[in-house]
């Protein structure tokens, strides 16, 4: 049974209290909202919308558009928790072990854990099955088992010299950096490179079932664009 749909104001707030966005309200609007339309960006959302409000995770091209609804949104917390990085959702979801957060040069950068796969060809078909396929990858050099992974919200030289040194076989992140792919096939690393797009789409249908969840009244609807 549906429960009572939840204020923008309620919303706002969850999402402060959850990603640490300071002013998650955009634009004011309807006090109750029983639909809400979330998407990337404006323009992955259609003319017309049926909802009282929007989620954009970029909004500050929004301008005048979709008079009427209010507006929530968040950027940085988002791309921290929800994306590459230190992505305890993910990690969850694809039931990985011994998680435990990289800090680099003292910032937050991802994380490194034990997957449930013993090889190569079975972690990568698993993050496929999740997030729906890669741009490119390469695989590990033979080692000893288990395999770890890293996932990182950056890829440089001196992240992959770090990671390496934890004894993580495995380097995912959202897009390959030439300079930092030289770095991991000579430490003998492997790569999955995921896609930007790709984890953001991901972050955006976890961010809309997590808010069904939490409020039972919300019917919310991703839009995708392209």
């Amino acid at each position: 049974m549906a429960g009572m749909p939840p204020t923008l104001r309620e919303l706002a707030a969850w999402l402060h209290a959850e990603f640490g966005e300071a002013q998650p309200l955009k634009r004011g609007g309807r006090s109750a909202v029983e639909r809400l339309a979330l998407a990337l960006e404006p323009d992955d959302l259609p003319p017309a919308l049926e909802a009282d409000a929007l989620f954009l995770h970029r909004s500050r091209r929004l301008g005048e558009g979709w008079p009427g609804l209010g507006v929530l949104g968040v950027h940085d917390g988002f791309d921290l928790a929800l994306t590459t990085g230190p992505n305890r959702r993910l990690a969850r979801v694809l039931d990985w072990r011994d998680v435990r957060e990289v800090v680099w040069r003292g910032e937050l950068k991802g994380l490194v854990a034990a997957p449930p796969q013993t090889s190569w060809d079975a972690v990568r078909a698993a993050l496929h099955a999740e997030l729906g396929g890669e741009d490119s990858s390469w695989p590990p050099n033979p080692g000893p088992q288990p395999l770890r992974v890293a996932l990182m919200n950056a890829m440089n030289p001196e992240l992959i010299e770090h990671v390496a040194d934890l004894g993580v076989g495995v380097y995912l992140t959202g897009q390959l950096r030439p300079s930092a792919s030289v770095a991991a096939q000579a430490r003998g690393l492997g790569v999955v490179a995921l896609g930007h797009r790709r984890t953001e789409i991901w972050g955006l249908r976890q961010l809309a079932h997590e808010l069904q969840t939490q409020f039972p009244g919300l019917h919310t609807d991703v839009y995708l664009g392209r």
